[in-house]
């Protein structure tokens, strides 16, 4: 039943990513928001090395802009799977020991106790991150020593 769920909304993020590309990026919230406006009005701290808001919540899921500026340290989620929809920026998703080159409009798909960072390259990487289950506690675990 939760396959179906997390396939419906992996196809509305791609349609979502495809209509950036021709009208600028747009989050498909209610109301629907302007992307660049949305960053602006909620920048990382100084020396915060990534900002996550959450955009929206359903019973089965809840959804973040997350903004990362320098990399991630590696980790996995024990109670989540994750699918990221990235909407400015590029960089390197490791997931499993793959590296995996992200830019805007792409997707990745990371399930649960899959140790995974990313690495923007450039300027800070924003994306759309839906977690399901709804994330309603920290459920970050480092991995010491791995890279």
């Amino acid at each position: 039943m939760w396959r179906s769920g997390l396939v419906a909304v992996l196809v509305v993020l791609v349609l979502m990513a495809t209509a950036c590309a021709r009208r600028g990026p747009r989050l498909a919230v209610d109301p629907p928001v302007d992307l660049a406006a949305f960053v602006a009005a909620h920048p990382a701290a100084a020396g915060q090395p990534a900002r996550v808001d959450e955009v929206g919540r359903t019973a089965t899921a809840s959804y973040h802009v997350v903004q990362l500026q320098t990399a991630e340290r590696p980790h996995f989620h024990a109670a989540h799977e994750l699918t990221v929809v990235m909407l400015r920026g590029q960089g390197t998703l490791t997931r499993a020991g793959s590296r995996i080159p992200l830019a805007a409009g792409d997707t990745a798909v990371i399930p649960r106790g899959v140790v995974h960072w990313f690495a923007p390259e450039g300027a800070r990487a924003v994306s759309f991150v839906v977690f399901s289950p709804p994330l309603d506690a920290p459920d970050t675990v480092p991995v010491p020593g791995a890279q």
